[in-house]
């Protein structure tokens, strides 16, 4: 399950703007942030690449995209 609102954080952290992210994912600015709000879901191949692009550890990413609630 999805930490929303750490995935969110990490975002607004990383200083990067949705459209950068979305554009260097190879996907919709709208698309990105129907994702980053619950509209649809990440494939796992795309869950990896924004943590890259948001520098985030291993465990980070588990944090975010891993996360049992």
């Amino acid at each position: 399950m999805i930490d929303r609102e750490r995935l969110n954080a990490q975002v607004a952290a990383s200083g990067y703007k949705k459209k950068y992210l979305a554009q260097a994912m190879g996907m919709s600015a709208a698309t990105l942030q129907n994702k980053l709000h619950g509209k649809s879901e990440f494939k796992l191949g795309e869950a990896q690449q924004l943590g890259f692009l948001l520098g985030l550890s291993e465990e980070e990413q588990a944090q975010c995209f891993w996360a049992l609630k």
